[in-house]
């Protein structure tokens, strides 16, 4: 027709659009994992979630383990890199500080640390510089496995212990219950607990965590005299 000349017909295509894609699915299991860390979560309530059927997950994840590692990549991909002009003290306290700040982010983040007694390749990444740190400091062979398994174990205890008292859906009052334990006490430390009672659940969990992050960074120091002293 005249004066339609150049006009493009534009047909919107049959059926429902495709939305599903490797990147939507880790976004939706890892928004499942932070809200409710301590619940079941699998490909079949992930599918449920984004709305399609599990089947249809396994065209981007051929199983739930190439799934989990895509979630750890996604968790542990802008963890920042120690800075350089710190001592070396102050370069194991910022790493520490930055695994709290990323649990704040992720509560479900210890999860993706390792799974069926395996470490997860991006969170070995994220902890590879802390063996740096202790290398460049001193420690070698035996010291320096031995040094850092702590140090990462000591962090890793405080934070499970003391930030899961925050999350709303894990109960403060499982950790902090203690009369289920009173009949196995002597009476001098029964005295002693009733005695603390009022101090337990008033503890700043920053400055527990602050003093304990201190105490195994300041091990380390010692450990690295220790070892001066021996060589």
């Amino acid at each position: 027709m005249a004066g339609q000349k150049g006009t493009v017909l534009r047909i919107r295509p049959r059926g429902r659009p495709a939305v599903l894609s490797a990147e939507a699915i880790v976004e939706k299991a890892v928004g499942m994992l932070d809200a409710h860390p301590t619940a079941e979560l699998s490909m079949a309530a992930i599918a449920r979630e984004l709305g399609v059927s599990a089947p249809a997950l396994y065209r981007y994840f051929p199983d739930w383990t190439a799934l989990l590692n895509a979630m750890s990549a996604e968790v542990f991909r802008d963890f920042p890199e120690i800075p350089e002009d710190l001592s070396w003290g102050d370069q194991l306290l910022f790493w520490q500080k930055q695994v709290v700040s990323l649990y704040h982010r992720h509560r479900g983040v210890m999860m993706l640390m390792g799974w069926d007694g395996q470490l997860a390749g991006p969170w070995l990444r994220v902890q590879m510089p802390v063996l740096l740190v202790l290398k460049y400091m001193g420690f070698r062979e035996q010291a320096l496995v031995e040094t850092s398994a702590w140090f990462l174990a000591g962090t890793l205890g405080l934070i499970r212990t003391y930030l899961p008292a925050d999350m709303e859906d894990v109960a403060s009052s499982n950790q902090l219950d203690l009369d289920n334990g009173i009949g196995y006490l002597t009476e001098e430390q029964r005295q002693m607990l009733d005695e603390q009672r009022p101090w337990i659940t008033s503890g700043n969990t920053e400055r527990i965590l602050e003093t304990g992050f201190r105490a195994l960074v300041e091990g380390v120091i010692q450990e690295q005299r220790r070892i001066g002293a021996a060589d």
